[in-house]
């Protein structure tokens, strides 16, 4: 059993949590638990995501984060399941020169019929180019999680599981109760992704402006030519994307619910509004058949950034939350930076995820 009495507690196991163990062990030399609420790591916005690798981000900042991590992925390829597929970003030339512009990935301009001869399930599909990216791919999300824990056990990091946080008192040291017993620690880290604006206000930390926000994913069947090596399609202006999965496909309409009860729920409607996306812009889909549907969710900040660092106003409390669904292409460095900016108050562009940019002037 892990020592109730660690230096840092790392309250979540996904990819934020995870990843930050990993790194963190590097470079810390105290003790490190991390725990987790469920009896699984992630399999809350960790484990439901489509596991997309896609470093054209509109956002400079977070596409810097992807770009940074693919280099990891693709070195651990077999052990992590990454196939380096590409990607297909749909959209206006503007938009997306912009992106090609102020980055530094090798990408390349398609037009919309040889973009059809290669994905022919986009024929009746109107967009004006495409920008494809040849290093992005698709991880295997379960294997790249647990890579990480995997690490960070083998320089001595803990993991509990099934263990809920119910209070926290502090900081001096944080108190935390929880399911299986009382933990006593020096520093919190916060990575708790949907949770962690419960987990801040527990301890008394600054109340940050993040919403998690639910978004569905389909598997579909029944759809004919489906190629395992197609690279993933994202539109940016009629927003979707889809990747092969096995012999079907994967698909989300990028909806975006705001809700109040944090459980993966199903909304009622929401395959209605699917049908009706693939009635107007995939009709090579109208023929396919919903196999399964489920939820995840997409914790933000008002700005779409991370939230990494130290709180304002909180002594010993550490943010690394708010990945607004990019935790999986951009995990590696967020970890990397959560553990420079806690061990030694690294100080990089990147200070624009900083908890601080919130706090009232």
């Amino acid at each position: 059993m892990a020592s109730p009495t660690p230096d840092v507690l790392i309250i979540g196991g996904g990819f934020a949590g995870a990843s930050t163990a990993f790194h963190l062990s590097e470079v810390y030399r105290g003790s490190i638990l991390v725990i987790d609420r469920e009896k699984v790591p992630g399999v809350h916005a960790s484990g439901r995501n489509a596991g997309l690798i896609r470093q054209s981000v509109t956002d400079p900042m977070i596409r810097r984060a992807v770009a940074s991590s693919q280099p990891h992925y693709a070195h651990h390829g077999s052990e992590i399941g990454f196939r380096p597929c590409g990607s297909l970003l749909l959209g206006k030339r503007a938009q997306l020169e912009e992106v090609q512009e102020t980055q530094r990935i090798a990408s390349f301009f398609r037009t919309p019929d040889e973009v059809r001869r290669r994905v022919p399930l986009l024929d009746g599909h109107p967009f004006e180019v495409a920008l494809e990216t040849p290093a992005d791919g698709v991880a295997d999300i379960w294997a790249l999680l647990q890579h990480y824990l995997r690490g960070a056990r083998a320089r001595g990091v803990q993991v509990r599981l099934d263990c809920e946080v119910r209070s926290i008192s502090g900081p001096s040291p944080y108190r935390v109760e929880t399911s299986r017993g009382p933990i006593e620690a020096s520093y919190l880290i916060n990575a708790a992704g949907a949770w962690a604006p419960q987990i801040a206000e527990m301890a008394g930390a600054t109340p940050l402006p993040l919403v998690p926000w639910k978004r569905h994913l389909f598997l579909l069947e029944r759809v004919g030519g489906v190629q395992s090596q197609w690279p993933f399609v994202w539109n940016l202006d009629r927003p979707f994307y889809f990747r092969p999965e096995s012999t079907g496909l994967l698909l989300s309409i990028c909806d975006e619910e705001r809700s109040a009860v944090l459980e993966p729920t199903v909304s009622r409607a929401i395959s209605e509004a699917a049908a009706e996306l693939v009635w107007n812009e995939l009709p090579a889909l109208r023929g396919a058949r919903e196999r399964d549907v489920w939820s995840c969710f997409r914790t933000k900040a008002p700005d779409g950034r991370f939230v990494i660092g130290w709180d304002p106003s909180l002594e010993r409390f550490f943010w690394v939350a708010g990945l607004s669904g990019n935790g999986v292409g951009s995990s590696w460095e967020v970890g990397r930076l959560a553990a420079g900016a806690f061990s030694d108050g690294e100080k990089t562009p990147e200070d624009a995820f900083a908890p601080s940019r919130f706090a009232a002037p």
